[in-house]
């Protein structure tokens, strides 16, 4: 019944009628022919092959383009780097989706690092899936397992509306949720989150659900967000922004500065929520005891 519904919005708005399904397999696929090229011909080969012209990954705490980096970057033989899916959405009208899971780098066959992976694919004029942001940090504790059938979330979307400005609307939503966690840290996620939100931050355990809800609704420190840029899909049911980021310093940590990507979701009951959201910090130098008591820095690693 909610598949027939979902059918006869689509028709009535004019948007084209594309198998949700079918999307959610060509992204899935994408991500996984992705992975298998990078395990193949390489980490470079596979991230110049599977990114969109205008696409963005963070480097150092900075949303830079994918396709200069990876250019500019020496091919390492003998380094891989492995991932796979372990959740998956695309919107209504099949032109926008994502896909989270772990990663894990390898040198010489044997694991070096790994963390938690986001990437959001958009369907380019030709009809392939490429990826215009795709952001990670390190992980802390064990790698979930990889599913025999990757899910999805199970909260019904709200029906499909055609929007004439997709970025408009999307940063809109997205500066308002930065205005409110600035007057009220904490209390704009509580608000704003979606019961099955995932949020990825360094040096933390992943939170999700309820959880985040519960962890983010007792936040101290402040955060300041500055979106630079976004896409809604023409379904006006999904969409993502990122931007700049800072942390103001505390007693108990330093000012970091960083970049963000919030992934937002048009619920059919709770209207725009936050389904998925990770920050990329740039390296915080730390202070250690030098020759004769004076300071030295050393930067701290950062998942890049």
């Amino acid at each position: 019944m909610k598949n027939s519904l979902t059918i006869i919005a689509l028709l009535a708005s004019g948007l084209p009628l594309v198998s949700m399904g079918q999307a959610r397999q060509a992204v899935i696929d994408a991500e996984n022919s992705f992975a298998a090229q990078a395990m193949q011909a390489g980490t470079k080969a596979a991230f110049l092959a599977y990114s969109a012209p205008t696409a963005l990954i963070a480097e150092g705490g900075k949303l830079v383009s994918a396709q200069e980096v990876w250019q500019a970057r020496p091919v390492q033989p003998t380094t891989r780097l492995s991932w796979y899916p372990i959740l998956a959405d695309v919107a209504q009208s099949g032109d926008l989706g994502y896909t989270t899971g772990p990663w894990t780098q390898l040198k010489d066959g044997q694991p070096q690092a790994g963390g938690e992976y986001v990437t959001v694919w958009r369907k380019q004029p030709d009809g392939t899936w490429k990826f215009a942001v795709d952001m990670g940090i390190e992980r802390i504790g064990a790698a979930p397992a990889k599913p025999a059938t990757v899910p999805q979330p199970r909260l019904q979307p709200a029906v499909a509306t055609p929007s004439m400005a997709p970025s408009g609307i999307i940063l809109d939503v997205d500066r308002k949720f930065a205005a409110a966690e600035l007057s009220k840290p904490g209390a704009s996620y509580e608000q704003s989150l979606s019961a099955e939100a995932r949020l990825y931050r360094p040096g933390l355990s992943m939170m999700q659900g309820a959880a985040a809800v519960a962890n983010m609704k007792n936040l101290g420190d402040s955060y300041i967000f500055a979106p630079t840029t976004g896409y809604l899909a023409a379904a006006g049911d999904l969409g993502y922004v990122v931007g700049d980021l800072r942390r103001m310093a505390t007693a108990k940590h330093p000012e970091e500065k960083g970049s963000y990507l919030r992934i937002w979701r048009r619920e059919a009951v709770a209207g725009w929520r936050v389904v998925l959201e990770i920050f990329n910090f740039a390296p915080v130098p730390v202070t250690t005891a030098g020759p004769n008591g004076s300071a030295a820095q050393s930067p701290l690693k950062r998942a890049q």
